[in-house]
């Protein structure tokens, strides 16, 4: 696996871990399922772009940051509102697309 493979992935594994914390909200499973649908697959495809090219220290030491930072998010509202931004952090880190489809990557399987 690349460095940027493994990067994207420990991204992609507390978005998940953020989904679980934001899906007890009952009134709000429905959309919460719909941001994860939408935006894991298209968090996993950056993996790919820029030809799996590493992430630089910088780009690396952000995401761990951010990764970080939503692992402190107990309120299920608040991690409802990182569900739509967290992916675009991990994006403008590593010089991607979350809102482009993401065909050939599959979702954890919600």
């Amino acid at each position: 696996m690349s460095e940027k493979a493994e990067v994207v992935e420990r991204a992609a594994a507390a978005y998940e871990a953020l989904a679980d914390v934001a899906e007890s909200v009952e009134d709000e499973w429905q959309y919460v399922t719909d941001l994860v649908d939408a935006y894991l697959p298209s968090l996993r495809a950056l993996a790919a772009g820029a030809a799996g090219a590493a992430p630089s220290i910088e780009a690396e030491a952000a995401l761990d940051e951010a990764i970080a930072e939503i692992a402190l998010i107990t309120d299920p509202h608040k991690a409802i509102d990182w569900l739509s931004t967290f992916p675009h952090v991990v994006a403008l880190a590593l010089g991607g697309d979350v809102d482009e489809p993401a065909d050939d990557v599959s979702s954890s399987g919600r």
